[in-house]
C-alpha cells in the first residue's frame, strides 16, 4: 500500500521544484521529506529522482508516478468529503490582492482543502485598501492584505524587504533610464518605490502601470521592465537589482490578516490558520 502522506510530499517536490521549498509547503523538515522519498523509492523499487548538477530532476519512474499520486490524493479527499460526518461544511469569502494570490493562493487552498474538503471558498482579488473596506463592511470574512500606517485591526503575519526585481536575462544600458512596471497609484509598493527613487541619481521611467499584477508580471517576465516585490515573492527566474544599478535599498513590507467584525465562523478561523501556516514565517530579509 502506498502512503498518501509520502505521495503528498512527492507532489510538493514536483510542484515547487525543490526539496527545500516542498518541506516549507508541507510544514516538514527537509530531512523528513528526503527520508519519505527514500522509503517510497524502496517500496517502488526504483529511483524517483536523479541528480542534475547540485539539484535533482524526476526520473522516468517519477514522471509516471505523478498522475497516479494526484488521483490517489483526490480520491482520498473525495472519500473524506462524501463519508465523513465530521468537519467543517460552510462557506468563506476570502480577499487577497492578485500579486499575493499568484504566489500563495494555491498553497493556501491545498493546505486548507486537505483538512476541510467540504468548505466552499469564494476569492475576491482587489487592492489592499478596497479589501480592508469590504472586510469592515462584512462583504468579506477575511482578507490577506499589505499592512501600512493608518490601517486598523490588521494582524501581522509576515514582513519582508521590498526590492527592485527583474528577469535574470534583463539588461539595460547604464546610460539609459531603467524601465519600470508598477501597480496602480493606490499600490503601497509603488508609492514606496517612487518615494525612494525621488532622491536617487539613477534615471528611471515608468513604462507600464496596472492594478492587475498578472499584467505587470507579463511585462517583467518578457524582460521589458523591472518591478517591485517582497524578496521572497521573486521567483527563481528573477534577480534583485540593487546598488550595482544605482538603485536604493527599500524598506520592509508587512503582510497581514484582517477579519470581519464580530464572531468569526469556524470556517473563517480555520482558513486563517491555513494562511498563517503557509505564509506566516516572519522574515527580516536583508
Amino acid at each position: 500500500m502506498l502512503d498518501t502522506d509520502q505521495l503528498r510530499s512527492f507532489l510538493a517536490i514536483v510542484d515547487t521544484g525543490s526539496f527545500t521549498r516542498a518541506a516549507e509547503r508541507i510544514n516538514k523538515t527537509q530531512s523528513a521529506v528526503s527520508m519519505q522519498m527514500r522509503r517510497l523509492e524502496e517500496q517502488l523499487g526504483g529511483p524517483l529522482f536523479v541528480k542534475q548538477g547540485r539539484g535533482a530532476k524526476l526520473s522516468a519512474e517519477g514522471e509516471k508516478l505523478i498522475d497516479f499520486a494526484r488521483r490517489m490524493i483526490q480520491i482520498e479527499a473525495g472519500a473524506m468529503a462524501a463519508l465523513s460526518r465530521k468537519g467543517l461544511k460552510g462557506h468563506v469569502k476570502l480577499g487577497m490582492p492578485d500579486d499575493y494570490a499568484e504566489v500563495f493562493l494555491a498553497d493556501i487552498l491545498t493546505r486548507f482543502g486537505r483538512r476541510h474538503p467540504q468548505v466552499e471558498i469564494t476569492v475576491v482579488c482587489e487592492g489592499s485598501v478596497e479589501l480592508a473596506a469590504q472586510v469592515r463592511d462584512g462583504a468579506l470574512d477575511i482578507a490577506m492584505i499589505t499592512d501600512f500606517d493608518g490601517m486598523q485591526g490588521v494582524e501581522l503575519i509576515r514582513e519582508e524587504r521590498l526590492a527592485f526585481v527583474a528577469l535574470k536575462t534583463f539588461e539595460v544600458d547604464d546610460s539609459a533610464p531603467l524601465p519600470l512596471a508598477l501597480g496602480s497609484p493606490k499600490c503601497q509598493w509603488r508609492r514606496i518605490a517612487e518615494d525612494a527613487l525621488a532622491g536617487c541619481p539613477r534615471a528611471t521611467r515608468g513604462m507600464f502601470f496596472s492594478k492587475n499584477y498578472s499584467a505587470v508580471s507579463a511585462i517583467v517576465r518578457a524582460g521589458l521592465a523591472a518591478t517591485v516585490l517582497p524578496i521572497g515573492m521573486a521567483g527563481p527566474d528573477m534577480r534583485i537589482l540593487g546598488a550595482e544599478y544605482g538603485l536604493p535599498k527599500l524598506p520592509l513590507s508587512r503582510m497581514g490578516l484582517i477579519q470581519a467584525p464580530g464572531l468569526a465562523s469556524k470556517e473563517t478561523l480555520a482558513l486563517g490558520e491555513a494562511i498563517r501556516a503557509t505564509v506566516g514565517q516572519l522574515k527580516q530579509a536583508a
